[in-house]
């Protein structure tokens, strides 16, 4: 039997059921194991039979050439790795959470389509054996023709006390959403399987342990497009009374046109038919790995299809819809208003100045009348750099690209707002100011500085007081390789200092790094990710030229 070959990335703590299922399927062969700590992916490497280990994700794919990877690191490694993968035509099973945000998550699947490679994500709860029989239950008619509800109890009782999270996954901790992106994404997804597609959510979402940032306690409502109901009522604070919390997470009653299903804490599933006692249904279930074994289950079902070339239960595109309920349960607390999942609304956001005569060096002259030639129009003239712009490399690089030249695939795509609106005229922005408005930056990362400076347009201080990006911290965005930087000052640098402003720009845009100054409006985005376009004119052999600068957000109503 010819064997499908595999490598790992990732040997953190929930790699350990990963590596225990594809020793099990007699199909894979685990080839090596990569992980940032190399005496990490030594250690699982050698305990799982896999050859060899490395701690460089390119250079074990080059090397190793297989047929798939499997992903177990933090989701916001997830949009580097899959990409090393997809470049070189590697099929792919991703853990969850996929992304940081929901538009990251679709630039992935996106990026997988476009490669023309198989991707999954192991999105395992859907696996475990019980909601596999209740699916088989409910199909064949056991509590009647119509589903009316599912309701599910959740309390695992990990996130109480100061050292909450630490024993497993202390990052948790640190997470700014944690109940629902973390957990409540495997029972979005389970809902999904079990009762088809969701309408409206309604979500309340709090936190109760206080070292913690995100939220620890949730009560969701979904309204399904069948007609049934759906509560998810979870709460990692407090506990249970179950012997084992993490075996089923909680208990969950589906109740039909006929009757109901029971699961208990112990995997236990009962049936009770309209006017009937509950009685016990015998089915299959293990303590076995992970919560009823469902990673090998999972990957038992990544392996079948992948060798049937058959569909992905949880691939790209459906598993995108579990995130958009995802998202719109985190609107919904947000506005504290119920939420419609139909297509989201695509709300655009203006982030641009106007072009009038309050623009310095920019006129706007009529050149027609109607009254006397039949028809409007004007005669523009502006300064290439006036209002918000675009800079190109030939602004400071005798041999630089040209604005015409520039790449509309730079201009356009997510981007991050860092929220920097606490600084103080002509402040020196520095590396440490930016790690304090996000947790990373890497490579091809669009970055919209939030300063409010906008505010000051009209006055003397929106050109010389400006806040400024150091030295340093040019260098230090070139070496992470970020693709653009967006500023609402009108430049970069000291515009009043010829020496920082000519550095600055030259080593940005040197790098490779598409600069946007004069922004506005960056506070009215409703979220720290959005879509970002702004496009220049194809002026030839142009130095830089205004734009029109916008932000795209999806809106769940």
């Amino acid at each position: 039997m010819t064997k499908l070959k595999t490598v790992a990335i990732g040997a953190g703590y929930f790699s350990q059921f990963h590596f225990d299922a594809w020793s099990r399927i007699p199909e894979v062969e685990l080839l090596a194991v990569c992980d940032t700590e190399i005496a990490r992916a030594e250690a699982a490497a050698q305990q799982f039979g896999a050859a060899r280990h490395y701690s460089d994700v390119a250079k074990m794919l080059d090397a190793e050439r297989p047929d798939f990877v499997d992903i177990v690191t933090r989701p916001e490694t997830h949009d580097e790795v899959c990409r090393l993968a997809f470049d070189r035509g590697i099929h792919v099973i991703c853990q969850k959470p996929l992304a940081p945000t929901f538009e990251q998550a679709r630039q992935i699947v996106d990026r997988a389509n476009a490669a023309s490679v198989r991707f999954m994500v192991h999105e395992n709860f859907r696996f475990q054996p019980w909601y596999r029989e209740i699916r088989r239950l409910i199909d064949r008619g056991e509590i009647g023709d119509e589903l009316h509800g599912l309701s599910f109890r959740a309390r695992p009782g990990d996130g109480w006390g100061d050292d909450a999270y630490l024993a497993r996954q202390p990052y948790f901790r640190e997470m700014p959403r944690l109940l629902i992106y973390e957990t409540g994404v495997h029972f979005i997804d389970t809902f999904r399987y079990l009762a088809g597609e969701v309408d409206e959510v309604y979500a309340v979402l709090n936190r109760r342990n206080a070292v913690i940032q995100g939220e620890d306690t949730a009560l969701v409502t979904f309204q399904f497009a069948s007609g049934a109901n759906g509560v998810w009522d979870a709460n990692r604070y407090n506990e249970g009374t179950d012997a084992d919390p993490r075996y089923t997470f909680g208990e969950m009653l589906v109740e039909g046109s006929g009757g109901a299903i029971r699961l208990y804490g112990d995997g236990r599933l009962t049936i009770q038919r309209l006017g009937c006692e509950e009685t016990p249904h015998d089915y299959v279930h293990e303590r076995k790995g992970f919560a009823g074994d469902c990673v090998y289950r999972t990957q038992r079902h990544f392996v079948d299809c992948l060798i049937a070339n058959a569909p992905f239960e949880t691939d790209g595109s459906e598993y995108l819809k579990t995130l958009k309920v995802q998202e719109a349960i985190y609107e919904s607390a947000r506005r504290h208003q119920s939420i419609k999942l139909a297509s989201p609304n695509r709300q655009y956001i203006d982030l641009s100045l106007p072009i009038d005569e309050h623009l310095p060096r920019a006129t706007v002259s009529p050149a027609m009348t109607i009254a006397k030639d039949g028809w409007n129009a004007t005669t523009l003239t502006l300064y290439s750099h006036c209002g918000t712009h675009m800079d190109a490399p030939r602004h400071f690089l005798e041999d630089g690209r040209t604005i015409d030249e520039q790449s509309l695939a730079t201009c356009c795509g997510p981007a991050k707002i860092l929220d920097l609106s606490s600084v103080t005229p002509r402040e020196l922005i520095t590396i440490d100011r930016i790690l304090s408005a996000t947790d990373e930056v890497v490579a091809g990362d669009r970055l919209l500085l939030r300063t409010d400076w906008h505010r000051r347009f009209g006055t003397p201080e929106y050109r010389d007081g400006l806040p400024r990006i150091s030295v340093e911290l040019a260098r230090w965005l070139v070496e992470r390789h970020v693709a653009l930087i967006g500023v609402e000052p009108p430049s970069v640098a000291d515009v009043n200092n010829i020496e920082e402003v000519t550095e600055v720009h030259k080593i940005l845009l040197g790098g490779g790094i598409v600069i946007v100054e004069g922004l506005a409006h960056l506070d009215q985005l409703p979220s720290n990710s959005v879509e970002f376009i702004a496009l220049p004119l194809k002026i030839r052999g142009g130095d830089g030229c205004p734009v029109r600068a916008i932000a795209v957000v999806a809106t769940f109503e």
